[in-house]
């Protein structure tokens, strides 16, 4: 077949792609240097490329002549059962002697992908949409075509039973009012589902990163994401809204698609039967995306960037019919409460775990009639019943970090004596406390069991630190603690200390909060403070925690706010099971319970994180202190079942259970989808001729298309 042009395309924007059976397509515009534009139609190869030859593409008018195409854009692809139909804008001059413009949404037809004929446009619809055509209802009767078009916030249909009148119908607001957060929204395909037609959509949103810098949020970046969502409507009555997601498909960073690209538009949608493999090799629906980068004179660069990512196929039926994962709290809960005990009858909560010698061993935060934390101990052989509790606290304030009575060695005296005293209620208080060793942390790492909690010495910031003892003197009850050492560096809060169980790559790994994330950082040794660490000159340096790696908040999840790693994680065969709490920015009044996988090799990657939480303060010992919070420190598995124990209220401790491989079942449900990038073959001149894949794409019963 001879090439069409000789001269080397400028650059090629791709701008939809499609399917037909068992074959995918892209189209793209070509852009000549000497500004001569045209489209044309590559040829994908499963989960490679676009490599096919490249076939210029005619777009013909009613009476033959051709389609201006520089006065296209937003092309998409409807297909299904051998249809393929296309949409696009148009912008049209409304006169000669004026720059105005007017848009139209036109639609065409094509027997080889090749010549696309117009069939006629949608009246008075000028946004981007798509043309579902007689999707046949149940008793086999045609119910119409319909267009779902894009306004402002709303998507609106229009519809026609001979393609020529049609009518507009506003179905039920889609999508919901606080989907996309007053951001505008971008149709990016549609499937024809068993269930119905799925239409999905986009957002683009900025989200700020932010630290806290004197109990104010301070930006420090930003991230774009895309939120995906969708709506069903019915095959018999396309304008008839059956559901749509009410939390997103997915909140995409688009840092993960490119790092360089400067926007990014969606092509298309199409099943993975169509393309002979998946990444899961299992029946998925594949979004098409590509990435733009400015290069000369405004123009994308000469490098056509497309990337594609999966979800199962089974998705919209997951998010309609799936019951989220939901921890059961125990019937005897509280499990601990205060005592008259002097140390712990202000509250006993926030409680600790590890399974020693087949037996649960919480250590838990106790707060004295003086205001004071310190912690305490009990244990269990069922996970429920904690018949023994120490009488005495297993761990007090004995540090200048942990108590403003105790004095700092390498403190001068003068600054010595401007430390608070504990009677003294403008310290900062925290918890129902007024410092002391709060909400431990603890993990069991050989014959060792090591055990982080926040020091609170009445003021800010508050820091992690960290301790351990042998479990042998741990199962005799004699508490020989290591002496403790701060973890986080000064003047930086830091809470919520977590250690991993085994080293990953010779070293630690630890997560920690500096609000709002949690901090993931890798370390050599479990040893803190100044002069750790060789200098490399002779002389030594400090080590503290940094935070070399960030858990970030998700802007349209339950997570939003501030969120922080609750108990040390549980080794699976699909990764690490982490419990951790957070607080949702649309009400924050309230800590939650949630769970995420991370990889076994990578604890800094997080493969799945819950769409929703697995436990809300909705209990009266959830609300009876401080109203609201339900706040996890511990974590075991017991024959199979994950037992979550949490604080309730800053009062008492709790437990609540689920199946530990049913716990990571639903989480696998949950996780985002992975990207994947393509290449796209730009050495191929635009060729005249027939696409070989399919010489037949429009069977008979939809030549009404065409005029």
């Amino acid at each position: 077949m001879p090439a069409l042009a000789k001269h080397v395309p400028f650059s090629r924007e791709p701008l939809a792609v499609g399917y037909h059976k068992r074959g995918v397509f892209l189209l793209s515009r070509v852009i000549h240097h000497d500004g001569e534009e045209e489209l044309c139609c590559i040829a994908g190869t499963g989960d490679t490329m676009f490599s096919g030859k490249s076939y210029k593409v005619r777009l013909k008018l009613a009476d033959g002549t051709e389609e201006d195409i520089r006065k296209c854009h937003h092309f998409k692809f409807f297909c299904n059962e051998g249809d393929v139909t296309l949409t696009y804008i148009r912008d049209d001059t409304t006169s000669h002697a004026t720059t105005s413009h007017t848009k139209t949404l036109v639609y065409a037809g094509t027997k080889d992908r090749i010549t696309w004929v117009v069939g006629g446009t949608v009246k008075d619809v000028t946004t981007p949409g798509i043309l579902i055509p007689n999707i046949e209802d149940n008793d086999g009767d045609d119910a119409g075509d319909v267009v779902y078009y894009e306004s402002a916030d709303l998507l609106k249909t229009a519809v026609s039973k001979n393609l020529k009148t049609w009518k507009k119908i506003l179905p039920p607001r889609v999508p919901h009012w606080h989907f996309f957060e007053g951001q505008p929204f971008h149709i990016m395909g549609a499937l024809a589902m068993e269930d119905g037609i799925a239409v999905f959509f986009e957002s683009t949103i900025k989200v700020d990163i932010v630290k806290d810098v004197a109990f104010q949020d301070k930006k420090i970046g930003e991230e774009r994401f895309a939120k995906i969502g969708a709506a069903l409507f019915s095959k018999n009555n396309p304008t008839k809204l059956i559901w749509q997601t009410e939390l997103p498909l997915a909140e995409l960073p688009w840092s993960e698609l490119s790092k360089s690209a400067e926007s990014f538009s969606f092509l298309g949608v199409v099943p993975s039967s169509t393309i002979g493999s998946s990444l899961e090799k299992e029946p998925t629906a594949r979004f098409y995306v590509a990435s733009h980068t400015a290069g000369e004179n405004g123009h994308d660069t000469h490098e056509a960037k497309v990337g594609f990512f999966e979800f199962p196929a089974d998705i919209l039926h997951d998010h309609r019919r799936r019951i989220p994962a939901s921890l059961k709290k125990s019937a005897k809960n509280p499990v601990i409460e205060p005592t008259t005990r002097s140390w712990e009858s202000g509250g006993t909560f926030n409680p600790t775990a590890v399974k020693v010698d087949d037996k649960v061993h919480l250590l838990y935060r106790a707060v004295g009639n003086d205001s004071w934390s310190r912690i305490g101990h009990a244990e269990s052989k069922d996970g429920v019943n904690f018949d023994e509790r120490s009488k005495r606290p297993v761990y007090s304030p004995h540090e200048w970090f942990e108590s403003p009575t105790e004095k700092e060695d390498e403190k001068s005296v003068a600054e010595a004596d401007m430390i608070k005293t504990e009677h003294d209620h403008t310290l900062f208080a925290s918890g129902g406390s007024w410092g002391g060793c709060e909400d431990p942390k603890a993990t069991l790492i050989g014959d060792r069991i090591y055990m982080t909690y926040v020091a609170h010495n009445g003021s800010w910031p508050q820091r992690s630190a960290l301790t351990s003892i042998s479990v042998d003197d741990f199962l005799k009850k004699k508490w020989k603690w290591s002496k403790s050492m701060l973890m986080s560096p000064p003047g930086v809060g830091s809470k919520s200390a977590v250690i991993l169980p085994e080293k990953i790559d010779g070293k630690f790994v630890l997560f920690h909060r500096i609000w709002p994330d949690i901090m993931i950082d890798t370390v050599p040794e479990l040893e803190f403070g100044e002069g750790k660490v060789d200098d490399g000159k002779g002389g030594k340096t400090a080590r503290w925690l940094t935070g070399q790696y960030a858990i970030r908040p998700r802007s349209s999840y339950w997570d939003s706010r501030k969120m922080s790693m609750g108990a040390a994680p549980i080794k699976t065969d699909k990764g690490w099971l982490a419990i951790y709490n957070a607080v949702d920015k649309r009400d924050s009044s309230k800590y939650k319970i949630g769970a995420m996988l991370i990889d076994l090799k990578d604890p800094t990657k997080v493969i799945a994180r819950c769409r929703r939480p697995i436990l809300s303060p909705d209990e009266w010992y959830e609300n009876n202190g401080k109203p609201g919070i339900a706040y996890p420190g511990g974590a075991v598995d017991l024959d199979g079942i994950l037992h979550v124990y949490y604080g309730g209220g800053d009062l008492v401790s709790c437990v609540a259970t689920i199946g530990t491989e049913e716990m990571v079942w639903h989480l696998l449900k949950d996780r985002d989808p992975k990207f994947k990038l393509l290449g796209v073959d730009v050495s191929n001149e635009p060729m005249s001729g027939s696409l070989e894949l399919v010489p037949e794409l429009v069977p008979a019963r939809r030549k009404k298309i065409f005029v």
